[in-house]
């Protein structure tokens, strides 16, 4: 097992590698034309801090991994306290940046871009965005207030090692720790509404599309001109009326004006599919067939991640501590998790298990990012903003980023479902005097042997303190599952794209 000193030094290289990511992201949809520099950073800096949080639950693992040998020996007491204090430090860090960052700088932003006027000097659009923020500050005080006086309440529990172990790690919190939890909590419960939505139509979608590829450009090309060849029929009759001197109504002389606009963004359609292969494209399509490997790859990891959560879910129904009162915390998964037993595995190989859960969380997390592409931002039916290559405006970035940073933190709460025993303890073993043999740390053992990951203290503490969240979390999980299957028939059965999709948002193809 490595030191944990190479944790850190590995989380410090990715913490430079995901900064340069979310840049390269947020650039690459920013609108060519308005773009602003606010919303880039702050953008940046809240991808990146959901991120972190990901990406720190391997050096967590780590942490609690070496804290005992294979025969269940600790380290002496006083490091114990001071690894596990300086990684829960951490975590209440980026927590509390994500709530300042999502409540607070990005409302600002969004009203600040909001006031956009030439004829508006930047101190009252600065004013602007400050007095609209108010109200997510107060909210967001609201929030903390409340949770300070939520405290957790006695559990139905019989044995007695778990008891202890709830009256050390859960009912023995500060309240600025319920507060932050809280509202973390609060926030993360909308995370599930964005992944149901987004991540899960995305982890179908975006495999099955590199499967399907779009259609071919000749094929487009065919389309485009046989609707071209009968806007123009129709142009040229509504066109010879008005040349023979007769005069058109006023219905007639619109619907000549759509014609022609239409006419006008068929051309350019046109156009641009002939230059679509050409240069670089053209040599791209020599990767067609890598792509169909590669999507075949990545919706079979879809598949595995849906039913690693599944046997998950249904293994808390069975070894749950005290059922929905308890939030359905489990004490030891008892159903073989497919991502558990890989990252166990590799755990003691660091950073082999850093490696293959950083791929899985960027796996999801362009998911996500496909997913707000094909639907869009919407509220409801009602389409806000598009986002897409260079054309996504300031504020529909903003919202984009809110979307991805909403994700994240699920994504966060998931990861426990994803693999359960490597999430809470790592590879860490307990010496039981009863059986006289080295076994698994799990929550019924004695609390003095068994070192808890802080992701899973944390977690813990959200489904226990507060047993509504547990309960949301759980049965929001099962929707996820439901949301799956659906946009995996839809993505299916849905016909492939066409190529001159990509060109749609030009002010002129509108008419169409």
């Amino acid at each position: 097992m490595f030191p944990i000193s190479v944790g850190w030094i590995a989380f410090a290289g990715v913490i430079l590698a995901i900064i340069a990511l979310n840049f390269f992201i947020v650039k690459y949809y920013s609108d060519k034309h308005e773009s602003g520099k606010i919303t880039t950073v702050i953008s940046v800096i809240g991808l990146t801090l959901t991120l972190l949080c990901v990406m720190l639950i391997p050096v967590d693992i780590l942490n609690v991994s070496t804290m005992s040998n294979n025969n269940g020996t600790q380290i002496s007491t006083d490091s114990i306290t001071q690894r596990t204090e300086a990684v829960k430090v951490l975590y209440y860090i980026l927590y509390g940046s994500i709530i300042g960052v999502s409540l607070i700088l990005v409302p600002f932003a969004y009203f600040y871009h909001e006031e956009y006027d030439e004829n508006i000097p930047t101190c009252s659009r600065v004013y602007a965005g400050c007095k609209f923020t108010i109200f997510f500050i107060l909210f967001t005080i609201i929030l903390l207030v409340v949770g300070a006086f939520v405290r957790p309440g006695t559990k139905p529990i019989d044995n007695q090692d778990v008891k202890n172990w709830i009256n050390d790690e859960i009912l023995n919190q500060a309240p600025i720790e319920s507060s932050l939890l809280f509202a973390i909590s609060c926030v993360t419960v909308l995370g599930f509404f964005v992944f149901a939505i987004y991540t899960s139509y995305g982890l179908s979608a975006f495999p099955i599309g590199l499967i399907k590829g779009r259609k071919r450009a000749d094929d487009d090309k065919a389309d485009i001109n046989k609707d071209l060849w009968k806007t123009k029929e129709k142009s040229s009759f509504y066109s010879s009326k008005y040349a023979s001197g007769k005069s058109l109504s006023e219905k007639e002389q619109s619907t000549l004006s759509l014609l022609k606009g239409k006419e006008r963004a068929l051309s350019k359609r046109s156009e641009r599919l002939d230059n679509s292969n050409k240069g670089i494209r053209k040599i791209l399509v020599i990767f067609r067939p890598f792509a169909f490997i590669f999507g075949f790859i990545l919706i079979l990891v879809s598949l595995l991640i849906i039913i690693s959560v599944v046997l998950s879910l249904i293994d808390k129904l069975s070894s749950s501590v005290c059922g929905s009162a308890c939030g359905f915390l489990s004490t030891y998964p008892q159903l073989k998790n497919p991502f558990d037993i890989i990252l166990i595995k590799l755990a003691p190989y660091f950073p082999m298990d850093y490696i293959i859960l950083g791929c899985l969380i960027l796996f999801i997390y362009f998911c996500t990012l496909s997913g707000i592409t094909r639907i869009g931002i919407r509220f409801l039916w009602i389409n806000m903003f598009e986002f897409g290559y260079r054309k996504t405006f300031p504020q529909g970035l903003l919202i984009a980023s809110v979307l991805l940073m909403l994700s994240n933190l699920c994504l966060n709460m998931q990861i426990v479902n994803l693999a359960p025993r490597y999430a809470m303890y790592g590879t860490q073993v307990f010496f039981n005097s009863t059986s006289n043999q080295a076994e698994p740390c799990s929550i019924d053992a004695p609390t003095d042997l068994c070192i808890m990951s802080q992701i899973g203290v944390l977690t813990s503490r959200i489904q226990l303190g507060i047993s509504f969240f547990g309960i949301i979390f759980y049965y929001g999980t099962w929707v996820i599952v439901g949301t799956f299957v659906l946009g995996l028939a839809v993505s299916i059965f849905k016909r492939k794209p066409s190529a001159a999709q990509s060109y749609a948002g030009d002010s002129d193809e509108e008419e169409i």
